[in-house]
C-alpha cells in the first residue's frame, strides 16, 4: 500500500513516514526512522516536520483526500444508482480498510488516528458526504432518482448514509466483514430514492 503524494521534500516525508508507520506501528516509529526512510539527516526532517504526530497527521489528510476523490469518481459512469454508490464507499472507506487490516499495524494506526487525527476524521466524513451528494444530485438531476417527494435533499441523504457507515464501525473493529451490510443498505436508500419516482412530492 502506498501513499499517493507530491514529488517534493513533504511528500518524500510522508511516503516515507506511512511505510514506516505500516511496518512499525506508530508508536514504534521515531522521528530517525523517519528521516532514515526518507533519505535525510535528522535536522533536515525537523525542517519540515516539528514531530511523528505532525508527520501522522499530514499522511492521514493525504490518505483522506485521496479517498474522497475516489469516492466522486465512482459515480462518473453509466452504472446503475445503486452500484456506482455501492462503488463510492467501496472504492474509498471500504478499500481502506481493506488495505489497513492486511498491515502488521493496522488495528494500531486505526487506534492512533482516532487519538491524534480525530478532527481530520470529522473534516473527511464531511468530504464524504460532499463527494456523494454530489454524485446523488446528479442522479437525480437525470432522473434516475427523486428527492422531492421523499422530503430530502442529496445531502441528507449522503450524511444518513456516511451515519450508517459510523454505526458498523464497531463491528469492522471486531474484525468482522461488513461488505454484505453496506450492500443491503444501500440497496436499502437506492430503492427508496428510486420509489420516490412515482410518489407524489411530501408536503
Amino acid at each position: 500500500m502506498m501513499l499517493q503524494t507530491t514529488p517534493d521534500k513533504r511528500g518524500t516525508i510522508l511516503a516515507a513516514a506511512f511505510d514506516v508507520f505500516i511496518n512499525y506501528g506508530f508508536r514504534k516509529t521515531s522521528m530517525d526512522d523517519i528521516a532514515r526512510a526518507a533519505g535525510m539527516s535528522r535536522p533536515a526532517l525537523y525542517q519540515v516536520f516539528r514531530n511523528k504526530t505532525e508527520i501522522f497527521r499530514a499522511a492521514s489528510l493525504s490518505i483522506l483526500d485521496h479517498i474522497g476523490h475516489q469516492a466522486r469518481t465512482a459515480f462518473e459512469n453509466d452504472k446503475p444508482f445503486a452500484v456506482r454508490l455501492y462503488d463510492s464507499l467501496d472504492n474509498s472507506i471500504l478499500s481502506l480498510h481493506r488495505k489497513i487490516e492486511a498491515t502488521p499495524h493496522g488495528a494500531e494506526l486505526m487506534g492512533v488516528n482516532e487519538e491524534v487525527a480525530g478532527d481530520i476524521q470529522e473534516k473527511w466524513c464531511d468530504l464524504m458526504i460532499d463527494a456523494m451528494a454530489a454524485g446523488i444530485s446528479d442522479a437525480a438531476a437525470s432522473g434516475e432518482i427523486a428527492l422531492d417527494p421523499l422530503g430530502v435533499d442529496a445531502r441528507t441523504v449522503a450524511a444518513i448514509v456516511m451515519q450508517a457507515m459510523e454505526g458498523l464501525k464497531a463491528k469492522y473493529l471486531r474484525g468482522e466483514p461488513i461488505e454484505d451490510d453496506v450492500r443491503k443498505m444501500v440497496t436499502f436508500v437506492a430503492g427508496a430514492l428510486a420509489a420516490g419516482k412515482s410518489s407524489p412530492p411530501k408536503s
